[in-house]
């Protein structure tokens, strides 16, 4: 058993990832996946006011998009 560097848990070698020279090696899988919840609230996207007005025109020319293709009867 080895024990975590950052949660100090001790857990089997498969439990830690193969970080290689990046010098991860002593911290567990459970406590990488953790800091990258914490980061997961991603920053609000900037809008691009030319991609929308392409966007909406599109949408006005092609029509509103159907879940599945309309069959002839």
């Amino acid at each position: 058993m080895k024990a975590c560097n950052a949660c100090q848990r001790p857990l089997p070698p498969e439990a830690f990832p193969k970080a290689g020279s990046r010098g991860r090696e002593g911290t567990c899988t459970v406590c990488v996946n953790d800091r990258r919840r914490l980061r997961a609230p991603l920053p609000d996207l900037v809008r691009d006011c030319e991609q929308v007005r392409i966007n909406n025109a599109a949408a006005l020319w092609f029509g509103p998009v159907r879940p599945m293709p309309r069959y002839a009867v």
